[in-house]
């Protein structure tokens, strides 16, 4: 099936959810020093989320675009020829 499915559950948390973000945002638009302190907190994670996740694309596009600087060896045992004992 194409489109996600969502249970009633989930969409009735993010209804309840979105109805205090916009009871905190009225309250800032009134003036509430406490809403407005919040506002600009919640403001700030979903600034910080974006632009991790634009500094994550970027570093991935790097990444894709240009060459490693390291060269990897052949995976080989840590335990091969130093057992510390002749046989």
């Amino acid at each position: 099936m194409l489109a996600p499915q969502f249970s009633l559950r989930s969409i009735l948390a993010a209804m309840v959810v979105c109805g205090f973000v916009s009871l905190i945002g009225a309250s800032a638009l009134r003036g509430t020093p406490w809403a407005i302190a919040v506002l600009i907190s919640m403001a700030a994670v979903v600034l910080i989320l974006f632009v991790h996740g634009f500094m994550f694309f970027v570093l991935w596009l790097a990444s894709l675009i240009l060459p490693a600087g390291r060269k990897r060896k052949p995976a080989e045992s840590p335990f091969a020829g130093a057992s510390g004992r002749e046989v």
